[in-house]
């Protein structure tokens, strides 16, 4: 079963944000979503990010799904699990997310 989350759920102004930024933002985002949870459970999910997002900073990606990617252990195996509907300029920031999650780049960390 595939279910939906809206990743920017309750993020303020997201209709004015080009953006996604901050591990603290990601963190809460994790938290709210319980995406530990998740990652153990049989459904798939699609992350909804609007179309006006044009990027996602690895500090964002990685607050939301770093320790996600580290638990899958492969970059297949997480987006069998997690697919991405965003633009593809964001699809590319979240790839790089994923290379950095699972080379252990922890940026400002």
């Amino acid at each position: 079963m595939r279910k939906n989350i809206e990743i920017t759920k309750g993020i303020k102004k997201i209709n004015d944000l080009l953006v996604l930024s901050g591990r603290d933002l990601g963190d809460t985002q994790r938290k709210k979503f319980s995406i530990d949870t998740l990652d153990i459970d049989q459904h798939q999910y699609i992350i909804i990010i609007p179309k006006n997002i044009v990027s996602i900073n690895p500090s964002f990606f990685l607050g939301a799904f770093g320790k996600s990617v580290r638990y899958f252990k492969t970059k297949e195996k997480f987006l069998e699990k997690y697919e991405f509907d965003c633009n593809e300029n964001a699809f590319i920031s979240i790839t790089d997310g994923i290379n950095d999650a699972l080379n252990n780049i922890d940026v400002m960390r």
